[in-house]
């Protein structure tokens, strides 16, 4: 871009050249810098052409002083020879006219117009300024070349040129010109130039000479310096302009000023120039070689215009952007040759949009930077030649084509990264297109299926399953070792537990056998139940008993015998006539007797035997052991037994089944060979009552008086009644079938014992530790036997010779001195016979052995903790301690002294108590830190929770020991907490990842939520928040002061600016705010009494006043009824009711006030009220004429002309600042519309994703599940209905009166069977109900026959019942055995049913699985077939038909329950089968249900989520719509507002023209008189002889003169009359610019109603967007 210069001297043109000067001048140098087009921009760079910037551009420039722009400014010009006038005048108020306004020297009369004029016009500053600017300001950037000024009157003596590149914010110098740039300008360099950029001063276009016509030339670049690279950006920049400005600082003078102040002086020094030419053309940066007009700009002719026509790809307003997808490349200046085209991005046809990234651009060696936005068809990548995460590229297809990325068929629970598979193909990673990668414990193609060994396949574990935690002991090993669903281990027959670790019940020794565990086998008497430790079996054992199975006992205790509750005839009370004779056992003879001998009981005499020691209650066998004597040859006739109770016997007790009758038993036939007897029938007898057994040997066969030798009678328990013979199970029945097998009770018969068998000790072991709860003490006399330690079966001790008895305390017949040997030291002669301790000591001494001696001293006993050789330490007489030391105390010394703790013995071992404050009883404190300890331990006394020795510390799980009332419970959630454990300061639990809070039942920090549904993150603004937690609850941010909202992104009352530069609002914001909140509350009270008023009325505030009237008229009521009445009285009612005239008085003008003054508020209130309706309309008017009164303010406005422009141009630019803002809101990026079209894009993006895999997934559920529904149609309940119920099985409940499976009668019961029903239920019921009819007969029939028991053969009948009996509870208990079985078989029933249901609820199940598992449930049947349940229908009908022989009853009865109860229970257990198939039914038919509301509620999802996209497209179409509207409206006013600047222009003509003509007119007569005036001069010297035709001819001028100053007059007054109407108006534009002021209050109360409606639609946009990315998130 070098060149020539093309001008040398500004002064040697002349002012008759100048313009055609200028032309050369310009077009030269324009040839000069202008590039060669010839190519044009396709094969390099191109830039437009120059030409005046000024042209066109007359309102962009601008001068700070503008002479006559206020009035008529005077202004002299330097003497001249030539010119005759000096001074003249400048008015600049109107544009210049050659014609009719030649004096106006605005600032554009210097753009060159070449018109004839050019030379008359010129731009002028005010007189004697010398700080004057012009300053030019484009509408873009322009490329600058050079400056050519051309002055009327002397150059400046200084100025600057300077530019701006960013539309005046900055600016920078290109050349200081002046006369003497030393003095002007010091310190800036005066060249010459070394670079193009290089700032200097410059002399030679500021010296005063020429005077006029002079010119002043500025270059960008000069071309007298090289330049290499005239497209470097330094050059670039260089030319670049968007403001140029010529600061003119000094006035060139003749000195004259310096000596003269006057104003005259300095009228003739100002800045005027002539012409003004900016040169340059459009900056485009070598991408463009013509420029346009800029929207809003009007073209002309010759103007160089701003927007370029872009080429290269390119655009913008200087092309300095590359165009929309075409950012593969940089953007770059078109250099030379080289255009810098912008090159079009690659997207593979999947997106429309890229942008340049200077990082790809560089990692790719400058290839391309290009990146592709939102690329479409689920690709991603810089070229959208990737697929997107959960799609992979289907090879098959082209990179082009919109199908080539598929979705991924990855389980997002077993997968990696939430089932991404393999996005493409990549041999040298294994990578598979469409590959699904497993979590660690996965399998599967889909990545579904756990692997063998692991279960729960689950998102939130990372490596997809859990190890199944099965024990391997219990584990079966054959299968795998867990379900895969549910974990659950598969167990060994007698093992349990999720995990197979646990034993059954009743089970111990978890081992590798092939049951996994063995039984407890805990005795059944010795143990409480057959629950054992799992470890190591060990049985929970009675009281005393020991060993694994509990069969032991420990030493000093035994079992006892059959026969132990024994009572001896000799102890009795006896009758007349009966003696006790004792007998010596005779060595080597066994003996047949117990006790000291037999009880001699003649005929008709008795014998009594207290009982109070029964130890269970239960029948017993009574026993009676005799000595049969040789005188008695026959046996006895008959022995009445009787059992004498305390009282009656309650209904409620074990014995209540017992009738008087059965307390009197008859032995008839006593056997007098025999040695014993047992009572037939048992007798019943309960723990802790008192009974007398009364024997009465009534008669001897023969009649002879015959002699009985009784010895004693025993209470055996009768096995029978015991639980562990009867219990119905198997073990019951075996143990009872061992009992009588062995006869175990025959061996307690006898005196003399044969030895018993090991199976009938231990049952008789285990019924001892039942009836006496656990093992009896041996309790063995330590003087009669050898040890302490008994039998443990029986319990008799091992006695010493001659000593006899079960604790060997009694002396053998025959023998004496039973005893110990007194040991009393010779001071006694007698001692206990027990315990051996010597009665009534000698000689002063005492003690058990009289070894303690009395009357001597001793030393006084103080624990050493006194000083010895003090005498008063310690009482001489008592002993008593008085001076303790070492901080103890007591009357030994022998404890610490409150405050102190440890051995009262050992001086070294008192400490103080140090107790905690905090966690001791305060009750235990004096003060904070005196506290008082056990004094033996040093344990302070803690409060609750609190341990420690000092307690000092909270318990495990316990905290808060500052608060002095004892630790609290940590309270930690046990499922969200890692352990039950907390802070002991805080409380703080350790909480398990995703929750927070104290307690670990809040979410996790920074979170909020409720975390059993799902927590969120807290959204809060970092810049106004004081912490990152929100609210638990709401989530609601903790804000900064002076920030207020739930994010804390908005100011808060009392502070005003932008968010988050908050500040507080003045202090009168604070007064005021007072005032408000003050009249608020007075409204409130004011409201609130109104509204009192309402519901009282007026009359509530005079309530009192008429409650004393009241009460006043009921006492002179009173006084009047009274009939009593004294004088004292009767005065008391009159001024009772003086005083109630008076205020009646009152109150009645009270009231009369009070209406006058509710009249008057009523007044007032229809004033206020028609005042109101009258200010209602005048707003309403206001409203209406608000248009007008807008118009009225324009016309104000503009009354000053100037102003006209700038009203509309401010008008203009709120019309544009309001569509900006319509716009942001609508259509940039990003916004809230582009935000929520994205939101919704996303969303379908996301619908249509999974929308395939969804359909897929549910139409394989649904199919699934329509087998298994087809499947459970078919299973039949009809056959199982008939059998059971009785009913036909397709029958509905409602119409079946026999019920059947899942039927249920009014009260919600099951309903099966009924009356005429022969199903197996009814058969059964009928049964029941019969035997129970039977049984009330027989106890009926018992009742009766009790009155004739005497009769021998009713006893015969009652021995046969009582076998009868014994036969049905045989058999009764081998139904409770069979009921056992049963209810074992239906558990196993549940848990097949249950694997069934698993089976089919599991995901993996075929149908040809669940087809096989359906038939084998179908094949289920009745144990018992019709046929059977018949015929022991027909047995039953029998039985019970034969109820008259009561013998066949006590015989049959028992059995025929029996099977009715067996019946009874296989048809329950048929109806649990025929439920648990039904209930299988019904799980399927749930999951059924499951899976429909499942799939409705994604649906109701998809359109609730489409609801509110339609619903957000609303409201933006409402907000489009509005926003239309007030465009419209705008639009509207901009239309009025030009055509009131029409009306003002033309009224602005129309006075110029009247000025004009005045001017003129008054032009004229001031020429005529100056005329004539030289013509009277002439007249006075040598023409004075023409004077008479001159004469003729002035006065027919003068005629003309004083017509033309008559118009003149006239036009004056039509100036003035224009004037004053001028203003009137005025006035009456004051007038309505008051009006539009209050009308502009109106109107920005409108505006804030718009702004907070706005600030609503935000608030509402929000909440949408908040919405939607709930939507998203919801899975």
């Amino acid at each position: 871009m070098s060149g020539q210069p093309f001008w040398t001297s500004g002064e040697r043109g002349t002012a008759n050249i100048f313009p055609q000067k200028i032309i050369s001048l310009t077009l030269a140098y324009a040839t000069a810098r202008e590039p060669d087009h010839a190519h044009g921009c396709t094969h390099g760079s191109c830039y437009p052409a120059t030409g005046d910037l000024l042209v066109g551009r007359e309102k962009s420039l601008k001068a700070s002083s503008t002479c006559g722009s206020r009035k008529k400014d005077p202004y002299c010009i330097v003497s001249h020879l030539q010119d005759e006038k000096k001074c003249f005048q400048c008015d600049s108020r109107r544009p210049y006219d050659p014609v009719y306004n030649t004096i106006s020297h605005r600032i554009e009369n210097v753009i060159t117009t070449f018109k004839p004029h050019r030379k008359k016009s010129w731009w002028q500053s005010e007189n004697g300024k010398p700080d004057v600017f012009i300053q030019l300001d484009l509408e873009a950037e322009f490329h600058f070349t050079h400056l050519i000024m051309i002055f009327k009157t002397f150059r400046p003596a200084a100025m600057v040129i300077e530019r701006s590149a960013d539309f005046g914010r900055n600016w920078q110098v290109y050349r200081y010109f002046a006369y003497d740039c030393a003095s002007v300008f010091p310190g800036v360099s005066k060249g010459p130039l070394r670079k193009v950029d290089d700032v200097i001063c410059e002399s030679r276009y500021s010296d005063i000479e020429p005077s006029t016509e002079g010119e002043a030339i500025y270059r960008v670049l000069d071309p007298a310096i090289h330049i290499e690279d005239p497209y470097s950006p330094n050059i670039q920049n260089q030319l670049k302009i968007t403001n140029l400005r010529v600061n003119f600082t000094k006035l060139h003078t003749l000195g004259d000023n310096l000596l003269d102040s006057r104003v005259e002086i300095k009228e003739k020094y100002y800045y005027a120039m002539y012409e003004l030419v900016v040169r340059g053309n459009c900056f485009c940066y070598g991408h463009a070689s013509e420029c346009a007009p800029i929207d809003g700009i009007k073209d002309e002719e010759g103007m160089v215009h701003g927007r370029c026509v872009c080429k290269h790809n390119t655009k913008g307003l200087n092309c300095e952007l590359c165009d929309d997808f075409h950012s593969d490349m940089p953007w770059r200046p078109a250099e030379g040759r080289n255009t810098n085209a912008c090159k079009k991005c690659n997207c593979n046809g999947h997106s429309n949009h890229c942008h340049f990234d200077m990082a790809v651009y560089l990692a790719t060696g400058n290839a391309g930077g290009g990146v592709c936005d939102h690329c479409l068809h689920n690709t991603m990548g810089r070229n959208c030649e990737m697929c997107k995460p959960f799609y992979y590229k289907d090879l098959s297809r082209d990179i082009r084509d919109p199908g080539v990325c598929t979705a991924c068929d990855c389980d997002p629970d077993g997968s990696l990264n939430g089932g991404i598979c393999d996005g493409h193909d990549e041999p040298s990673l294994g990578m598979i297109a469409g590959q699904c990668r497993c979590k660690d414990h996965v399998e599967g193609h889909r990545c579904d299926k756990c692997k063998s060994g692991f279960f729960g396949l689950s998102a939130a574990n990372p490596r997809g399953c859990q190890p199944c935690q099965c024990d391997p002991r219990g584990t079966v090993s054959e299968s795998p070792k867990c379900d895969p669903v549910s974990g659950d281990c598969f167990c060994k027959r007698l093992v349990t537990g999720r995990s197979c670790d646990l034993c059954l019940p009743e089970h111990w020794a978890l081992s590798h056998d092939m049951n996994g565990c063995r039984d407890c086998d805990c005795d059944v008497g010795g143990a409480t139940d057959n629950h054992c430790s799992m470890e190591n079996g060990q049985c929970r054992c009675r009281s005393h008993m020991m060993g694994r199975q509990c069969t032991q006992v420990e030493s000093g205790w035994y079992f006892m015998a059959l026969d132990h509750y024994t009572y001896e005839a000799e102890l009795a009370i006896l009758g007349q006539g009966c003696s006790v004779e004792q007998r010596e056992h005779q060595p080597g003879r066994p003996a047949t007797w117990t006790g000291t001998g037999f009880a001699k009981v003649p005929e008709g005499s008795s014998l009594e035997f207290s009982i109070n020691n029964i130890p269970y209650s239960m029948e017993y066998d009574l026993l009676i052991r005799y000595e049969p004597q040789v005188s008695m040859p026959r046996d006895w006739g008959e022995v009445r037994v009787t059992i004498i109770r305390p009282g009656p016997i309650p209904t409620s007790s074990p014995c209540g089944n017992t009738i008087p009758a059965d307390d009197i038993i008859f032995l008839c036939g006593v056997c007098v060979c025999c040695r014993f007897v047992v009572l037939p029938p048992p007798v019943c007898m309960e723990r802790g009552v008192s009974y007398t057994l009364r024997f009465e040997f009534s008669r001897y066969l023969d009649g002879n008086s015959i002699l009985i030798l009784g010895t004693t009678i025993s209470l055996i328990p009768r096995y029978s009644s015991l639980e562990m013979f009867i219990g119905g199970d198997p073990a019951s029945i075996a143990r009872k079938q061992s009992y009588e097998r062995y006869r175990c009770h025959e061996g307690a018969k006898s005196v003399t014992r044969p030895q018993i068998s090991n199976v009938c000790a231990k049952l008789i072991t285990s019924m001892s530790a039942i009836i006496n709860h656990g093992a009896l003490p041996c309790l063995c006399d330590p003087q009669g036997s050898v040890s302490s330690v008994c039998d443990t079966h029986g319990g008799q001790c091992r006695c010493r010779p001659n000593v006899i008895g079960l604790r060997c305390d009694q002396c053998a017949p025959g023998t004496y001195g039973f005893g110990p040997r007194c040991l009393c030291n010779g001071h006694a002669e007698e001692c206990h016979q027990r315990t051996g301790a010597c009665l009534n000591c000698r000689d002063n001494t005492g003690g058990d052995k009289c070894d303690r001696l009395g009357g001597r001293c001793q030393p006084c006993r103080c624990s050493n903790n006194i000083d010895m050789s003090d005498l008063d330490a310690c009482d001489r007489r008592t002993g008593e301690c008085k001076k303790c030391l070492y901080n103890t105390e007591g009357p030994d010394c022998g404890v610490c002294k409150s405050g102190y703790y440890g051995d009262a013995s050992n001086v070294a071992l008192k400490l103080c108590c140090t107790c905690s404050f905090l966690g001791t009883e305060h009750t235990q404190c004096t003060a904070r830190d005196e506290c008082v300890c056990q004094r033996a331990t040093g344990q302070c006394q803690c409060l609750p929770n609190t341990i420690g020795l000092t307690c000092d510390h909270c318990k495990p799980n316990y905290w808060n020991l500052a608060s002095g009332r004892g630790c609290e419970a940590c309270g930690c959630d046990p499922n969200n907490a890692v352990n039950s454990a907390c802070n002991e300061f805080t409380g703080k639990c350790q909480c398990r990842d995703g929750f927070g809070g104290k307690t670990c039942t809040d979410c996790q920090e920074n979170y909020w939520g409720d975390p059993r549904i799902q927590c969120r993150v807290c959204d809060c603004d970092p810049r106004g928040i004081e912490t990152s937690q929100c609210d638990q609850k709401s989530g609601h941010c903790v804000c900064q002061q002076g920030v207020s909202g739930v994010r804390c992104d908005q100011c808060a009352r009392g502070f005003s600016g932008q968010f988050p530069n908050c500040q507080p609002c003045h202090q009168c914001f604070g007064d005021w705010d007072r005032v408000v909140q003050d009249l608020a509350v007075r409204t409130k009270t004011l409201s609130e009494r109104a509204q009192e008023i309402q519901t009282t009325g007026l009359t509530g505030a005079y309530e009192k006043a008429f409650r004393d009237l009241e009460k006043k008229l009921a006492q002179a009521q009173g006084i009047v009824n009274a009939r009593n009445t004294t004088a004292e009285a009767v005065s008391s009612l009159m001024e009772l009711i003086e005083d109630l005239r008076s205020q009646i008085g009152e109150t009645t003008d009270t009231l009369n006030r009070l209406e006058g003054d509710l009249t008057s508020v009523q007044n007032s209130n229809v004033e206020a009220s028609n005042e109101l309706s009258a200010l209602e309309r005048e707003a309403k008017q206001l409203n209406l004429t608000s248009d007008q009164l807008h118009r009225q303010l324009d016309i104000l406005k503009n009354s000053n002309f100037l102003g006209a422009y700038d009203s509309i141009h401010s008008s203009y630019n709120k019309s544009r600042d309001a569509e900006r803002r319509a716009n942001q809101s609508t259509t940039t990026t990003p916004s809230t519309v582009s935000q929520s079209a994205d939101t919704r894009r996303k969303t379908e993006r996301l619908i249509s994703a999974k929308q395939d895999d969804f359909n897929r997934k549910n139409a394989a559920n649904k199919r699934a599940l329509g087998d298994l529904n087809a499947k459970a149609q078919t299973l039949d309940m009809k056959k199982i209905n008939e059998k059971v119920c009785g009913t036909p099985g397709d029958a509905p409940c409602a119409e079946s009166l026999c019920g059947g499976a899942g039927c249920r009668d009014d009260g919600g019961n099951r309903h099966c069977g009924g009356l005429n029903c022969n199903g197996a239920v009814a058969m059964a019921d009928n049964a029941l109900e019969r035997s129970k009819h039977a049984e009330k007969e027989l106890n009926k029939a018992m009742g009766e026959l009790s009155l004739i028991l005497r009769a021998s053969q009713v006893a015969d009948a009652k021995t046969k019942a009582e076998e009868a009996k014994s036969k049905a509870q045989a058999a009764l208990d081998k139904a409770t055995n069979t009921k056992n079985n049963v209810e074992r078989s239906n558990n196993d029933l549940r848990d097949l049913i249950k694997q069934i249901r698993d089976f089919l609820m599991q995901e993996g199940a075929d149908p040809d699985s669940i087809e096989t598992v359906a038939n084998r449930v179908l094949e289920l049947s009745i144990p018992a077939s019709p046929q059977q349940i018949r015929h022991l229908a027909e047995e039953i009908k029998d039985r019970v038909r034969s109820l008259s022989n009561v013998d066949a009853i006590l015989q049959q009865t028992q059995d025929d329950v029996r099977k009715a109860e067996q019946l009874l229970q296989e048809a329950k257990k048929a109806r649990n089968r025929a439920e648990g198939v039904k209930s299988t039914a019904e799980t399927v038919k749930q999951a059924l249900e499951d899976a429909k509301k499942a799939q409705a509620t994604a649906e109701k999802a998809i359109q609730r989520a489409r609801a509110d996209i339609g619903e957000t497209e609303a409201r933006l179409a409402q907000v489009l719509k509005c926003t239309s509207s007030s465009e419209h409206d705008l639009n509207d006013a901009m239309d009025r507002m030009g055509n009131l600047g029409r009306e003002i222009n033309a009224l602005k003509l129309k006075r110029a023209h009247n000025s004009v003509a005045a001017a003129r007119a008054e032009e004229t007569a001031t020429m005529a008189r100056d005329k004539a005036n030289e013509a009277k001069q002439i007249l006075d010297g040598e023409l004075m002889d023409k004077y008479h035709t001159v004469q003729e001819l002035v006065d027919t001028k003068a005629k003309t003169v004083q017509e033309a100053k008559k118009k003149a007059e006239r036009l004056r007054d039509e100036a003035k009359e224009l004037l004053k109407d001028a203003q009137n108006k005025l006035q009456r534009l004051a007038e309505l610019e008051k009006d539009y002021e209050e009308n502009q209050k109106t109107l920005e109360g409108k505006a804030q109603q718009l702004d907070g409606l706005e600030d609503k639609m935000k608030a509402i946009l929000n909440d949408i967007n908040k919405q939607i990315q709930i939507y998203n998130t919801c899975q």
